[in-house]
């Protein structure tokens, strides 16, 4: 038996939540579910409490230590040679498959190694990875069906562990907090006092109760202990209440008070019963409020980021209580998933090494499933890696939008960084043109990308800009890139004719403009009906829905070369 089944069935054979037992223990709630689920032991300073609460032998403990060591044990004692041969060849696979994956990565930068099973099933292992290989369709998590959510049992106290219930003035003395329940009918008085001080170690120990009272008649308060928050803690400055709404269907207060060191915050979240009187609606562990599914309700989310733990609180239709869904990629073999919860990145976001927002993930059907907030993924710009770029964002007049590369932008439909803005301009560059860049500078504002070999040079000397559509995060203005060639007098471009891909004599002048459309990934809107000559220097390109590009082309000893590409507008007319 394990330290999790030993604990999971002592606890319910004393009728305690989890709730119950973290109180008694001085810890978070969510640290004894890690434990029940085996995902971490308790501390050895824990043991012995765990066994006056729990009615555990002391023993018990050594026991199951004796066990795990034992099973850990190789079965055939007496024939060692076959266990050293056993464990050599293991050695031997597990150097050649690190060898194999730090030869594959640095063969394709900015990849993730394939999985065990697509390499058992003759995958190819130096093949560009599919966008579900790369960020599964969904992440699994553990389901616990909270019968208590709403209306958590909260145990009985004798009135003699506060003293002072009647007294006013020492109950105002010993508070840290007091608030009040609004609702017209039934006003309810909520205090939060210290109270009970020891002294070990040079440090002050308190007891927290959460005291409460209904008017009388006369407008007295008749004060009672309504539940212990915290017991024997020295952390005198970390108590904090705040009114919480919309919160999976109830309004009322959230009281969070730091229990340990270790443990982090525990968060109490209080409402108002029917008939008036206070009651604890759920707990939760650094928990904040977010609407991870997008139903218009917020969730309780806990988290734990190192590594990361999380819990979500949530309630179905139809459904008695609350779920709590636990996610623990490491647990779930889901270690390669850059996993975060990041509120102000839109939840639970996959982010690249610079921290832009790769995909997104909602709870849905009881799992978290990715959403498609973009059509690209980090193998949509893996050229762009060996690319040293500087963000230019100090005063460069009117073309900066003061946006941090970092920001992420979300109007409802698209999520973008930034930083992900000038990857995507980048790859483009490298898919049209075939030509890499060592170094360079990047300014990006509302509209879009500009790229500069020179710190100062976007105004006159940017070799690429790139306006984007609303898809990608630009102002919905009409998408637009510029190529600035060295061989066309610019003298500071980068890019040159005579080492990059061009039509060649074999595509036709009337199709030349086809020839580098179909080299393109972001700025692609459909499938191509006719191109048509225009002006001197000028295509038209017609897609089949009747949209219109328009493109600009130089003569070059090279043949046309490509400068500007605007469009698609909308029924082939140009409206700017």
């Amino acid at each position: 038996m394990t330290y999790g089944e030993t604990i999971k069935r002592a606890r319910e054979a004393q009728r305690l939540t989890q709730e119950q037992l973290a109180e008694a223990l001085g810890v978070t709630r969510q640290a004894v579910s890690k434990w029940e689920a085996d995902l971490s032991r308790p501390a050895r300073s824990k043991l012995e409490r765990l066994s006056e609460v729990l009615e555990v032998p002391p023993e018990t403990w050594a026991a199951i230590d004796e066990e795990l060591a034992a099973e850990a044990q190789p079965p055939d004692r007496t024939r060692p040679w076959k266990w050293a041969a056993a464990v050599l060849a293991v050695l031997c696979l597990g150097l050649c498959a690190v060898l194999a994956a730090v030869l594959w990565r640095q063969a394709h930068p900015g990849t993730l190694v394939p999985s065990a099973e697509a390499q058992a099933d003759g995958q190819a292992a130096d093949r560009p990875l599919t966008l579900s290989e790369v960020f599964p369709e969904s992440l699994p998590l553990q389901a616990d069906h909270d019968f208590d959510f709403g209306d958590v049992p909260l145990g009985e106290y004798a009135s003699d562990l506060v003293p002072f219930l009647d007294d006013p003035m020492q109950v105002e003395d010993e508070s840290l907090w007091s608030g009040v329940f609004d609702n017209a009918d039934f006003p309810v008085w909520l205090n939060v006092v210290k109270t009970n001080p020891y002294f070990s170690n040079g440090s002050a120990f308190y007891d927290f109760y959460l005291l409460c009272a209904l008017p009388d008649s006369a407008g007295r308060l008749n004060w009672q202990i309504l539940t212990r928050l915290a017991e024997e803690n020295c952390y005198l400055e970390t108590f904090s209440a705040e009114p919480f709404a919309n919160v999976l269907g109830h309004s009322g207060w959230k009281l969070s008070i730091v229990v340990g060191a270790s443990a982090g915050t525990l968060d109490y979240y209080f409402i108002q019963r029917p008939d008036g009187t206070p009651g604890l609606m759920t707990t939760g562990s650094n928990a904040v409020e977010f609407d991870v599914d997008e139903d218009g309700v917020l969730e309780i989310i806990s988290v734990d980021e190192i590594p990361l733990f999380c819990e979500i609180v949530d309630t179905e239709a139809g459904q008695e209580g609350a779920f709590r869904y636990m996610l623990n990629p490491s647990g779930d073999g889901l270690s390669n998933v850059r996993l975060t919860f990041a509120p102000e990145k839109g939840g639970f976001v996959v982010t690249d090494s610079h921290d832009a927002v790769l995909t997104r993930y909602l709870l849905r059907d009881r799992v978290l499933a990715r959403v498609p907030v973009t059509d690209f993924s980090a193998q949509d710009y893996l050229d762009v890696v060996e690319t040293k770029m500087k963000f230019i964002t100090g005063d460069v007049g009117t073309l900066l939008d003061g946006l941090d590369p970092e920001s992420v932008i979300y109007n409802g439909e698209y999520r973008i960084s930034r930083r992900q803005q000038a990857y995507l301009a980048l790859q483009e560059l490298y898919r049209l043109t075939g030509r890499k860049v060592e170094t360079c500078y990047c300014l990006a504002n509302e509209f879009g990308v500009l790229f500069s070999t020179l710190p100062d040079g976007f105004n006159q000397r940017s070799f690429f800009t790139a306006d984007f559509s609303r898809d990608y995060g630009g102002s919905g203005s009409i998408p637009s890139l510029r190529i600035a060639w060295k061989e066309l007098d610019n003298d500071w471009s980068p890019l040159s004719l005579e080492e990059a891909v061009l039509p060649g004599p074999e595509v036709p002048p009337e199709t030349v403009l086809t020839w580098y459309y179909d080299r393109l990934h972001i700025f692609r809107a459909g499938e191509v009906a006719l191109e048509t000559g225009g002006v001197p220097g000028e295509r038209n390109l017609y897609l089949e829905d009747g949209s219109l590009f328009v493109g600009y082309f130089q003569d070059t000893d090279r043949g046309p070369v490509l400068t500007d590409l605007l469009g698609p507008y909308p029924d082939g007319v140009v409206n700017h």
